[in-house]
């Protein structure tokens, strides 16, 4: 038996989301209902509705969330009723080539579970997601390989941004640059994904931390999370070489763009070391945009990088910054600047365009 629930819908390129209601079918097989309690505000989303990230609407979007479990198919053995789950973006069939290799969060199933029937309708019609998670919806129906039980005490709120921002960062400095003690590091951006980064970096036993951003208010909140210096380099930008090389005695040995940003990354790659350094392009850019980079820039062996989720296996990535959270080792209360209800989810955008916002959390 289907269900109604209420859902922000984007019902075209630069629209306002819509707040409505939905029609949501039972679970089969091995899905499973789940009641959402929190949902993060990605940048992610605000691209697909700028149409920076090609995804056909109108659409349910959001991909960050965690709820407590309704209703499971008759095949699902990985949860029940009563749970409380985080609701990652990748599946984990532990099974196939990419899952086994253990340096990807990309499971074949992603593939495979494309061409699923979305369970939402809206005005008679079916709606497509954003993914597979659609946490923008108060109610939502997926595979149980997309859920990792967690400790009931853990606030819902802060496991709801474990999945995007938090697994992406940590996993860009721990598992796809592999940070080691006492190296330098580069973070452009301070959203929720580059304090993340910062975080890890601590974590690696990296000595210096380097954060950029062009909000002069980051700085107190980048030194929070681990950095040991900050530079705007919106301030006299033609010496940001010059004071990198200052603090760090030349050349960095990692760098992470957070931003998504094709000059960030190649501005990147000036700083690390030509021999070994090693960037990240964290952040996402738009479909229709380039990267420009000398050849030069890798003939001694420098390394450019992408990374999907962070690279982590996702239940047991979210079991471990989990564990870390409980241990207090890893910040994510901090990351939450601002709670919504659902209706106010085109302010919450709103707010995110001024950048004053770390994250901002749809309280269900």
């Amino acid at each position: 038996m289907s269900i109604t629930t209420r859902a922000a819908i984007a019902p075209g390129l630069n629209e306002k989301l819509l707040i409505e209601e939905v029609q949501l079918r039972a679970p089969v097989g091995h899905e499973v209902l789940v009641q959402m309690k929190a949902s993060g505000l990605c940048h992610t989303d605000l691209s697909v509705i700028e149409g920076k990230f090609p995804i056909k609407l109108p659409a349910i979007l959001g991909h960050e969330g965690a709820g407590i479990v309704v209703e499971c198919g008759p095949d699902v053995t990985a949860v029940r009723p009563g749970d409380h789950v985080v609701l990652n973006n990748t599946p984990h069939c532990g099974q196939c080539k990419p899952c086994l290799s253990g340096k990807t969060s990309f499971c074949n199933k992603m593939v495979e579970e494309s061409g699923r029937t979305s369970p939402f309708s809206w005005r008679g019609e079916p709606l497509r997601t954003m993914g597979a998670t659609a946490t923008f919806a108060a109610h939502t129906v997926l595979l149980e390989n997309r859920l990792t039980p967690i400790d009931a005490a853990v606030s819902l709120e802060s496991a709801a941004l474990v999945p995007c921002g938090v697994m992406t960062g940590t996993g860009a400095a721990l598992n796809v640059a592999k940070v080691e003690a006492g190296s330098s590091t580069l973070v452009f951006g301070l959203g929720s994904i580059g304090l993340s980064v910062l975080q890890a970096c601590v974590i690696a036993g990296a000595k210096t931390i380097i954060a950029f951003d062009i909000n002069p208010e980051k700085e107190a909140v980048a030194r929070q999370f681990g950095a040991t210096h900050f530079i705007n380099p919106s301030v006299a930008p033609e010496t940001v070489d010059a004071q990198v090389k200052a603090i760090v005695g030349g050349m960095a040995d990692y760098a992470f763009d957070c931003v998504g940003h094709p000059a960030i990354v190649a501005q990147a790659i000036s700083l690390v070391s030509p021999y070994w350094g090693t960037v990240v392009a964290v952040g996402i850019a738009g479909a229709d945009q380039n990267l420009t980079i000398p050849a030069t820039a890798f003939y001694f062996g420098r390394t450019l990088r992408g990374t999907l989720v962070g690279d982590w296996d996702p239940q047991a990535g979210t079991r471990q910054l989990i564990d870390w959270y409980q241990q207090g080792k890893l910040k994510i209360d901090e990351l939450i600047t601002h709670r919504i209800a659902l209706d106010d989810i085109n302010a919450g955008f709103d707010l995110m365009k001024s950048g004053v916002p770390i994250r901002t959390v749809i309280v269900y």
